[in-house]
């Protein structure tokens, strides 16, 4: 028997001074200074009753043993700011913004950050008076430079306590405190950090607007490089120390990259319609500097594999286990004819895509519209621990495949540089579990063994919609109706061998590329009918 109260609470206030004013003939001036006040209570209070004196009454009354539990989470944000936007005959513009925070989850002595930001457009097709130009009708140039602070989670600068839990097993369930008339409190496996600060992003962003040929090509380009420093990273620590967690500023990242959305209607005659629609989105995120004295921090960990923030290395590189090798990359091979094992975890792969895309076609002929959207994503490298393990206890596609395979020559070099010539079997019983190819790297398998291109195409969506002849409604309240069909996630080509390339054992977090016996997407279908009154 259980029951759960659920209080959450968000106050929002806001108070602004606004002028907004013409300057002439020529200029305007809309100015906003505000004051911004948030807070949030969330609170979470179950009673649990186990073993009950009479089966089939479920009251708490009737439980022999009751626990009890309380999440109280708590925080306030305060905030002033100002906006200062000035025109020039609606054709040039420029805008400054400042904001200062005061964050609740931030340190006293740390709990105040300013951002700024600036930025102008120009429309020069208004300008240079080309407004009905047939091939250039509106251009617009735009730039900007700013800051963007955030501040950290809850409860991450103090070493606190909480109510102390015994863990289960498979045949025993875990036991909450308080019970059987006993309280108690444990320390929190989160290492408090008591000179946390906001950390803060620097973009620099320039980019044009276009629309070509009256409207029939539209197209939004962005370049952006963006810095953040002081990033607030929940990085795994030792067990050993008596924590998990250990909340930290993490030097500096770069986000560099470019952003372009085109859309196009190559065909339009009559009732019938064809839009096409294309964004591409291109980045690198490398970190650039890490605080002193620290090589490395993990933000996931298994025996295998890590998630890592490594200076000069993508955000989240992947490093783990992986074979031995001479400064040419040749394949080291020992004198049994396997190849060695490097003795120190090395980097296995990159979790981030080279480029990621989308593209959307859209039919329209009378009330019928039919869309649908590709999404594509070229490389990520995954970690396919499903694979290893599968293979390990010998029911995976490589042990099924392999284990007739006698006599082969791993290409590489020993350790004195020759030419590798011994010859081993895969799976020859005879050489005992330490001789089968699957089974000598332990449980999870080489990392480098199940690092894959996790790039895919995928049709995200396929919709058909149809809107009823609005003359079939001139009388009474119903105005119109819209019926529809829609499907997503219906189709995937990919290289990866697991479930879904998509799906990530770190769910939605910066710890990406790790598939661990993960559930695949779902695919769904969508039936809709919409009344207009």
């Amino acid at each position: 028997v259980e029951y759960r109260t659920i209080l959450s609470t968000d106050f929002n206030s806001d108070l602004l001074l606004i002028y907004d004013h013409q300057l002439g003939k020529d200029f305007d001036i809309n100015a906003t200074l505000g004051h911004n006040v948030f807070n949030s209570n969330y609170n979470t209070r179950s009673t649990n009753g186990l073993e009950l004196t009479k089966q089939g009454f479920f009251h708490i009354s009737n439980a022999i043993n009751i626990e009890s539990n309380e999440t109280i989470a708590r925080r306030r944000l305060y905030g002033v700011f100002g906006d200062v936007k000035l025109g020039w005959r609606r054709i040039a513009y420029l805008n400054f913004t400042g904001r200062n925070d005061w964050s609740s989850t931030l340190p006293r002595q740390n709990n105040s950050f300013f951002y700024p930001t600036v930025s102008a457009g120009l429309e020069f097709t208004e300008l240079l008076g080309i407004t009905d130009h047939p091939i250039l009708s509106y251009g617009k140039l735009r730039a900007s430079y700013g800051q963007v602070g955030n501040d950290a989670g809850l409860y991450l600068t103090e070493n606190y306590f909480q109510q102390a839990a015994v863990d289960g097993d498979n045949l025993l369930p875990a036991n909450d405190f308080p019970g059987f008339g006993t309280n108690a409190f444990e320390r929190s496996l989160v290492l408090g950090n008591a000179d946390l600060k906001a950390e803060t992003t620097t973009t620099f962003e320039v980019g044009t607007d276009l629309k070509l040929f009256k409207g029939r090509l539209n197209v939004d380009f962005t370049y952006y490089k963006a810095t953040t420093t002081d990033l607030i990273v929940e990085a795994q620590v030792s067990a050993a120390s008596g924590f998990t967690i250990a909340p930290v500023n993490a030097g500096e990242i770069l986000n560099e990259g470019i952003e372009t959305v085109v859309g196009l209607t190559p065909y339009k005659k009559g009732d019938f319609r064809w839009d096409l629609d294309l964004n591409f989105t291109k980045a690198k995120n490398i970190v650039t500097a890490l605080p002193d004295g620290i090589d490395q921090i993990p933000l996931a960990t298994f025996s295998a594999l890590s998630s890592l923030i490594v200076e000069g290395e993508p955000y989240g590189v992947l490093v783990g286990t992986a074979y031995k090798r001479n400064d040419a990359g040749q394949l080291i091979v020992g004198a049994d004819g396997w190849p060695l094992i490097n003795t120190e975890q090395i980097k296995v792969g990159d979790p981030n895509p080279d480029w990621i895309g989308g593209l959307r076609n859209t039919f329209t002929y009378k009330g019928w519209t039919l869309t649908g959207l590709l999404d594509v994503r070229k490389g990520g490298d995954i970690w396919n621990g499903t694979k290893g393990v599968l293979d390990y206890l010998g029911v995976g596609a490589e042990s099924g495949r392999d284990r007739e395979v006698t006599g082969y020559v791993y290409e590489g070099v020993t350790e004195s540089g020759e030419p590798n010539t011994v010859a081993v079997d895969f799976a020859n019983p005879a050489n005992g579990t330490g001789g089968i190819k699957w089974r000598r790297n332990g449980f999870l398998g080489l990392a480098e063994d199940n690092i894959e291109d996790g790039g895919w195409v995928r049709l995200r969506e396929l919709a058909l919609q149809y809107s009823l002849p609005k003359k079939w409604f001139t009388h009474g309240s119903l105005q119109g109706v819209n019926v529809g069909v829609s499907g997503r996630n219906l189709w995937l080509k990919t290289a990866y061998t697991g479930v879904d390339p998509e799906t990530n054992l770190r769910g939605d977090s910066n710890d990406t590329g790790w598939d661990y016996f993960n559930l695949p997407n779902t695919r769904s279908f969508t039936f809709s009918l919409n009344l207009k009154f």
